[in-house]
């Protein structure tokens, strides 16, 4: 049995590993659909030229769209949920080895709840928005790849 103490400390850890790898991510993450977002509207400005500034402009984002349309951020993601489902695991674990229970849980219970939901809402948001943009770009800067 866990000691209301040691479980505080147990749960001060976990949230320290959990929101320093989503901090990381989220900067990731968000950094990744920014680009995104930049991509498209810099290929929605050249998209019809054919001056040599627009033709430019458009194998710059062909480029680019390789750096971001790849499996890395959902692998990415899949594997910092992993952590944090795990996280999530322990943590349901010990407060079934509490004893007696600290009534601080009347606070932990709906802030993981808010923490979980605001997590995967956003994960998901970027990364079928993401996904999605990068490719409308592939279909638009490689219309051939749609055929074979």
């Amino acid at each position: 049995m866990l000691t209301p103490s040691e479980f505080t400390t147990a749960v001060g850890f976990f949230l320290t590993l959990t929101s320093l790898l989503g901090a990381y991510f989220y900067v990731h993450l968000s950094n990744w659909f920014r680009e995104i977002l930049e991509l498209k509207s810099k290929y929605e400005i050249n998209s019809d030229g054919e001056d040599e500034k627009s033709v430019r402009a458009r194998m710059e984002c062909r480029f680019q769209l390789r750096r971001l349309y790849n499996h890395v951020p959902l692998l990415v993601s899949s594997i910092i949920t992993a952590f944090i489902l795990l996280m999530i695991g322990i943590a349901a674990r010990m407060v079934t080895a509490v004893s007696p229970r600290p009534p601080v849980l009347d606070y932990y219970v709906p802030a993981f709840w808010v923490f979980l939901g605001t997590y995967l809402l956003l994960t998901l948001y970027f990364l079928v928005h993401g996904y999605a943009a990068t490719h409308w770009l592939h279909c638009k800067l490689n219309p051939r790849s749609e055929t074979q």
